[in-house]
């Protein structure tokens, strides 16, 4: 329905995403026939092939790349979008993501939450370890980064030829002196931890900035896991082996949670391990808009079973998982309502009409505006079939 086609962020991002999705509706396998002996792995009268059989794998696909709630079907559907085209590695890939559509997730043992810009924010950022690098960027050339042993910055800069970097200490003092925690931070951490699940703080970074990070995150982190310890950065698959290590954890019980997304979120996704990819600031691609939470207060994991929760609990639950969706559909039965309204309306009551549909319409691509009448309609359901 027109009403809730996908919200992109400019015309081009549209096109490929148009682009792309004609490109997989073109690989689905069609027949008009299909013997009843073989009919498991093919489905009839499936919008827009009429009355035709389509390949139940490949409609898996195009639904997988539509709705990507599956963290590494966001990444493939990301991947394909920016291309602006379909490559058989990323269809392949694809296939294999939607043949796990309906398979129950593992539990989640481990969050793994990003440092700065996810936990942390520095308030005055100077860019110490930078400067010292393009001072000397030939010879910065043949040490490892900083950011993968163990090294100060008074010694790095030695290590590549340079005076004593006073400036550069001052403004790395600076730097530590500002970093401050995101207003949500803290609870978000309990939260997790109150459901006896491990947390860790994951992050690229240089050694002088552990520090002011564990003096603030304290006994609320189970594991720290530094590119500077490791001696790998993030997106590096190396990275995420070590922290799965330290977590005693297999990848799939991981969760990652982070602001960049090729580090935080391609890096975790390719080396097995599910993502939430932070968007504070809510410019998120369509795509990544499916597995993005715009604070840490929506990351913390359930781990009880459905048989453990109330009722009202699941209820909640089921809405909230397809809040966007039910938010579609209810906004478009409320602006067809007022449509005839308006059409039926004259004079001072044809303006009343006019404003009523021109409100409506600011809530178009705002979910968050239907949950609390969703719910109540949902529990007035419950308590009708418990009063039979």
């Amino acid at each position: 329905m027109a009403d809730t086609l996908p919200h992109f962020r400019n015309p081009a991002e549209e096109a490929a995403y148009k682009t792309v999705e004609d490109a997989l509706a073109a690989r689905i396998q069609r027949r008009d026939y299909v013997p009843e002996a073989e009919r498991d792995g093919w489905r009839q009268t499936m919008f827009p092939f009429d009355d035709r059989w389509s390949s139940v794998r490949e409609l898996e696909a195009c639904m997988a790349f539509r709705e990507p709630s599956d963290p590494e079907a966001a990444v493939i559907a990301d991947a394909m979008v920016r291309a602006g085209t379909v490559s058989d590695d990323l269809y392949a890939r694809l296939l294999t993501v939607a043949d796990r559509r309906f398979d129950v997730q593992p539990v989640t043992r481990a969050v793994a939450f990003d440092a700065f810009g996810t936990l942390v924010h520095i308030g005055r950022k100077r860019h110490p370890f930078e400067r010292l690098i393009r001072q000397a960027r030939s010879r910065a050339r043949i040490f490892p980064s900083p950011m993968t042993y163990p090294v100060g910055l008074a010694d790095y800069a030695q290590a590549i030829g340079l005076p004593p970097p006073e400036a550069e200490l001052a403004a790395l003092d600076e730097e530590l002196a500002t970093i401050a925690l995101y207003p949500d931070t803290l609870d978000a951490l309990r939260r997790v931890r109150d459901q006896g699940v491990k947390v860790a703080v994951a992050s690229n970074l240089a050694q002088p900035y552990a520090a002011p990070l564990r003096a603030l995150l304290g006994d609320l982190v189970d594991v720290w896991h530094f590119s500077f310890d490791a001696g790998a950065i993030k997106p590096d698959r190396a990275f995420y082996a070590g922290l799965t290590a330290k977590l005693d954890c297999e990848a799939g019980e991981l969760l990652m949670v982070g602001d960049t997304w090729r580090d935080d979120i391609v890096g975790a996704v390719e080396a097995g391990s599910r993502a939430r990819w932070l968007d504070r600031e809510g410019r998120a691609s369509h795509t990544r808009r499916f597995i993005t939470v715009r604070g840490l207060d929506d990351v913390c994991p359930d781990r009880r079973t459905a048989a453990q929760k109330t009722e009202a609990e699941l209820v909640r639950e089921s809405i909230d998982a397809n809040l966007a969706d039910l938010h579609g559909q209810r906004w478009a039965v409320e602006a067809g309502r007022l449509r005839h309204a308006f059409a039926n309306a004259y004079g001072a009551e044809r303006a009343a009409a006019t404003q009523a549909l021109k409100d409506h319409y600011e809530t178009r691509d705002q979910p968050e505006t239907s949950r609390a009448a969703l719910i109540r309609d949902a529990m007035a359901g419950v308590e009708a079939r418990h009063r039979i």
